[in-house]
C-alpha cells in the first residue's frame, strides 16, 4: 500500500513503463491541468494528450484519471508544499 493508502494500483517501479512524454503528461494531469492546457504547455495536440492519457491508464492498469493523479502523487512525481 502507498503512503496515503488510497491506491491499489501498481508499484512505483512501474513508472519505467511510461515514455518521457507520458510521464510529462501524467505530471501535468496530477497538477490539475485540463487536456487543452497540457497540450499547450507540452506543445502537443489535444488529441495526442488524450491518447497519451489513455495509454498511461492502460500501461499502469489504472481505472481512471483520478487513480492516475493519486498514483502520481504517491509515486513522488510531484513535490507539493504542505498547507500551513
Amino acid at each position: 500500500m502507498f503512503a496515503w493508502g488510497l491506491s491499489a494500483g501498481p508499484a512505483v517501479y512501474d513508472l519505467e513503463v511510461l515514455t518521457d512524454d507520458q510521464r510529462a503528461v501524467l505530471r501535468c494531469l496530477a497538477r490539475g491541468h485540463a487536456e487543452h492546457e497540457i497540450a499547450r504547455v507540452l506543445g502537443m495536440g489535444q488529441q495526442q494528450v488524450a491518447d497519451e492519457v489513455a495509454e498511461i491508464l492502460r500501461r499502469l492498469d489504472l481505472p481512471d484519471r483520478v487513480a492516475a493523479v493519486v498514483f502520481a502523487h504517491e509515486a513522488g512525481m510531484l513535490h507539493l508544499p504542505f498547507p500551513r
